[in-house]
């Protein structure tokens, strides 16, 4: 019987946990047991789902994944502490974008080096779009935490507050949708929105090109 590996999962473990981070909120009403325990939880989860991702050979590079990953991992354990210090929240906040990053870049490198197009490659492009969401929703977090008033249409209640409203407005921003009840009111905000805008929407053609190019490719030889 073949084994089944962590990282012949990959894709399908990473996008239960993407899905898990921005969508359970919905069924956690009580906002402090959320704050304190699921959404930590949400992020451990992810940290550990993207572990299957990585295949990175190069010593130095691994390093610093690993660095990344395990203050992915502490970060959400210690969180209550950081918030005491306005430069460890912006750490963390730079953290997870950069982690995220370097995470969607080994994703898309994944996708982009397999020949044909299969369940695998379609999971792996769905867990690229919402990372992409992610990587955003942290962006816009620590502008608005380093210049609040960046976007209007949302409420200073608390951190995780603030992440969730501006986790909406990731969502909007990406798919271009546009609702109009969030806005970037600063340049800073304005310039990182037309950023993920744009690279949300190159993001979706680029790739369903190359999947229905290879579909067809695949269709043709047969």
């Amino acid at each position: 019987m073949r084994s089944i590996t962590s990282h012949e999962y990959r894709f399908e473990f990473l996008l239960v946990a993407l899905f898990l981070l921005l969508f359970n909120k919905a069924f956690f009403a009580e906002e402090l047991f959320f704050t304190q325990y699921i959404w930590p939880l949400n992020m451990i989860v992810l940290g550990v789902a993207s572990v299957g991702i990585f295949r990175e050979q190069n010593r130095l590079i691994k390093l610093c994944k690993n660095i990344l990953f395990l203050s992915s991992l502490l970060i959400p354990l210690t969180f209550d502490y950081i918030l005491q210090f306005d430069w460890l929240t912006k750490i963390s906040f730079v953290v997870y974008i950069v982690y995220y990053f370097l995470l969607f870049l080994e994703v898309l490198r994944q996708i982009f080096q397999r020949k044909e197009t299969n369940l695998s490659v379609i999971l792996g492009s769905i867990s690229g779009y919402l990372l992409l969401i992610v990587i955003a929703q942290f962006t816009f977090l620590l502008i608005e935490f380093n210049c609040p008033g960046s976007f209007k249409g949302i409420t200073h209640e608390n951190i995780p507050s603030l992440y969730y409203q501006l986790s909406y407005y990731s969502m909007v921003n990406i798919t271009t949708v546009g609702y109009g009840d969030i806005t970037a009111t600063t340049i800073t905000a304005r310039l990182a929105s037309m950023f993920f805008t744009i690279l949300g929407q190159f993001y979706m053609v680029a790739l369903v090109g190359i999947i229905i190019s290879r579909f067809t490719h695949k269709t043709n030889n047969q």
